[in-house]
């Protein structure tokens, strides 16, 4: 189980950091610099926590793939 959470992860990182390559240069660097410091910071939260985080960012990543 922590295998697939540790490759969803990772997929989902990979994923917003490939559509910020399409913002402006200053947008993408405030925008990577954000996924980055907030995957850092939850890097340790416990399950729950967890679960709402990836799936807040997967919406992100839907709304912003949508954008594109």
């Amino acid at each position: 189980m922590a295998g697939r959470h540790v490759s969803r992860v990772r997929a989902l990182y990979k994923r917003v950091l490939q559509l910020h390559r399409v913002l402006p240069p200053d947008l993408k660097a405030l925008g990577d610099r954000y996924v980055k410091d907030e995957f850092r910071r939850h890097k340790a939260v416990g399950s729950d926590e967890a679960q709402r985080f990836l799936q807040e960012w997967e919406g992100m990543s839907t709304n912003l793939d949508t954008c594109v």
